[in-house]
């Protein structure tokens, strides 16, 4: 009967015996392909760097990748623990920035993801105010797509994520509702429509519509709400599910966009878009703060909390 290596024994091992050294090139290696190119990317000696991995694959009884003659690839085992690695240096990364904001006198980071529709809320008056309350904190912001910014949350990459509420919630992590959100229309500031009231969705068909990409919450609104119209919308070139392009777009003063609310006032605000009176049937969105479940009573995240409250 062929030996079976328990999960029990793995872990023991991997916890006695794997090196950070190791997991930083096994990452490198399925990045690059190349052993060697692999080994010089991290400062070893190619007989070291094959030793390394060797000695990483012997703790599993395993390979973890497939060699070929043009390089290496991640074999089924390779695949399984890559997540996990990638994980674990990201949070030690996590946690050497931290040492060093402490080394430059900064007693703390909180590093917020946030997806497109609260990039531009993250800096508003009230997160602004416990910016100059906390004159010893650094704020960092990553804007991205929901599915990435949890994974980030989850890996210990992120303290906090402003998105939509998740379903279903994983069980370490906790959803805190700020405000519902809803569909708007918007357009340049000199479109022909800017200022006309009662608008319906009919008299909008003849205009060009950017769209969001897929997966974001207000592509499947506005694809519902066409379909429901029965109308057939003029599409922009470009999707996107990034804040950027946005503003240039609309600048055409011909093209308008569905957006959320929360996006859509916030480029209102700066004059970079008008709202458009038009008569609307779409369901709301729910927008909040995620965060670890065993870290809701941190005094920073509750400031921060308030803060986006009061924005």
């Amino acid at each position: 009967m062929p030996h079976t290596l328990s999960s029990n024994v793995m872990f023991s091992r991997l916890m006695a015996r794997a090196r950070l050294r190791q997991l930083q090139l096994v990452v490198t290696v399925a990045d690059l392909g190349s052993l060697k190119s692999a080994a010089a990317e991290v400062g070893m000696s190619q007989p070291a760097a094959t030793q390394a991995l060797a000695e990483l694959e012997q703790l599993i009884e395993q390979p973890l990748f497939d060699r070929y003659a043009k390089g290496m690839r991640l074999t089924a085992a390779g695949c399984t623990l890559m997540p996990v690695i990638r994980n674990v240096l990201k949070a030690l990364h996590s946690s050497t920035d931290s040492l060093a904001a402490l080394n430059e006198g900064i007693s703390g980071v909180l590093r917020v993801g946030a997806i497109t529709a609260m990039s531009m809320s993250v800096t508003g008056d009230g997160v602004l105010r416990l910016c100059a309350r906390h004159p010893e904190l650094r704020l960092e912001i990553f804007e991205d797509a929901q599915p990435h910014l949890i994974q980030e949350l989850m890996s210990g990459g992120l303290d906090l994520v402003l998105c939509r509420r998740v379903q279903p919630l994983p069980a370490t992590l906790h959803f805190e509702p700020l405000y519902s959100d809803e569909a708007m229309v918007i357009a340049g500031t000199g479109h022909a429509l800017a200022g006309s009231s009662g608008l319906q969705l009919q008299d909008l068909i003849d205009y060009t519509w950017m769209r969001a990409a897929c997966g974001v919450w207000i592509r499947g609104v506005f694809d519902a709400l066409f379909a429901q119209a029965g109308l057939t919308p003029k599409l922009h070139q470009i999707s996107t599910a990034s804040l950027g392009p946005l503003p240039d777009i609309l600048r055409d003063n011909q093209t308008l966009s569905l957006a959320p609310a929360c996006l859509g006032r916030s480029l209102c605000r700066r004059n970079q878009a008008v709202q458009l009176d038009v008569q609307l049937v779409t369901p709301c969105g729910g927008i909040g703060m995620l965060s670890a479940a065993d870290a809701l009573e941190e005094p920073l995240r509750l400031e921060f909390l308030a803060a986006m409250r009061a924005s």
